[in-house]
């Protein structure tokens, strides 16, 4: 392209230069010009006398050499870009099939995931009036919620692992594997000592220490509900919990840890709580992914004290009103950005 420019380019000067424009193009329509372009370009000194100058036929030359040039350049790189684009084709063929392997892979991964989830049939007779807003960042999430019941009781997590994606789903079977160990099988539902316990048992499968590699582990919040004395017990891993009575919000703080993790500098042990609620008060649990989230005018986080906001404003709906009051709150603040983080909310009223 650049040498086919520089040829007009050449051109258009030529012509554009009245001296050089009437000696080079009066050659070519003189009256006795009686030669084929051939027998110019062959021509000898005599006959430029007659008909055309040898400067004019040297000009002749340039152009035709630099056609013929810049046509094998051209079809050289004709040949060359359709080499190319069949090499980028067969390429791009192997990448996606690739792509659509593990695709698939991690599509099956998420039935896999669902399927340790407690179904809905037992949250649904487990729990009393409750909404769960479940949002994985990708197509699988290191967030999971758990509920089980036992006699009187019921107890419910949310908890999010380290990560998203797949390594946070993977570390989600673990944390999902220690809760069902810790309550179904040791009968522990002290949330206090659920902490401990499972926090020993990711350590043990992990086989995590001082010296380990692996440094990844939970923040949850659990809580163990009476349904006859109507008190509930919480402990949490850097996950709070809030309660909302009559549209005051109390805030019960975590004990600073991560379940399964040796990185704490400063490890607190997991406190247990007890309050004592009565009719009509809610209580929420949640991971850190719905107050993390960047979006609004300003592109900011949402923060906890939106939420904590929200919550009292809409603790009056019914429950499966407030998720999607909820659900909407966080869709309007991301707007178009991405979703950052795995969202996990569960609302209780009791």
């Amino acid at each position: 392209m650049k040498q086919a420019l520089s040829i007009f380019l050449f051109i258009f000067i030529i012509s554009s230069n009245p001296l050089m424009a009437d000696t080079f193009f009066d050659s070519l329509q003189h009256a006795d010009h009686k030669h084929s372009p051939w027998e110019i370009l062959s021509g000898n000194g005599d006959d430029s006398i007659v008909c055309y100058k040898q400067a004019h036929r040297n000009i002749y030359v340039v152009i035709t050499v630099l056609i013929v040039v810049i046509a094998l350049i051209t079809i050289r790189l004709l040949v060359m870009n359709k080499k190319t684009n069949k090499i980028l084709k067969a390429k791009n063929e192997i990448i996606e099939e690739k792509n659509k392997n593990i695709t698939d892979s991690i599509n099956y991964a998420k039935r896999l995931q669902n399927a340790i989830l407690p179904p809905r049939s037992v949250v649904e007779a487990t729990l009393p009036q409750h909404f769960i807003l479940y949002m994985p960042k990708d197509i699988v999430s290191g967030d999971f919620y758990w509920v089980s019941h036992h006699d009187t009781k019921f107890m419910v997590a949310a908890v999010d692992c380290t990560g998203h994606g797949v390594p946070g789903a993977l570390l989600s079977v673990v944390g999902h594997n220690a809760l069902h160990q810790t309550v179904n099988e040791l009968g522990i539902t002290q949330p206090s000592n659920v902490l401990d316990s499972m926090n020993t048992i990711i350590k043990n499968i992990l086989h995590q220490d001082k010296d380990s590699d692996i440094k990844d582990g939970m923040d949850m919040a659990l809580c163990t509900f009476n349904k006859e004395t109507m008190m509930l017990e919480y402990a949490g891993a850097n996950n709070p919990l809030y309660i909302v009575s009559d549209k005051t919000l109390n805030i019960i703080k975590p004990s600073r840890l991560t379940v399964g993790s040796v990185e704490e500098t400063v490890v607190e042990p997991p406190k247990n709580n007890s309050i004592q609620l009565k009719k009509g008060d809610c209580f929420y649990i949640f991971s850190d992914g719905y107050a993390d989230q960047f979006g609004g005018p300003n592109n900011k986080k949402f923060k906890t004290s939106r939420l904590q906001e929200l919550l009292i404003e809409i603790n009056d709906k019914p429950m499966q009103e407030q998720r999607q009051l909820v659900c909407d709150a966080f869709i309007q603040w991301k707007g178009n950005y991405e979703q950052v983080d795995d969202v996990l909310v569960i609302g209780i009223r009791v």
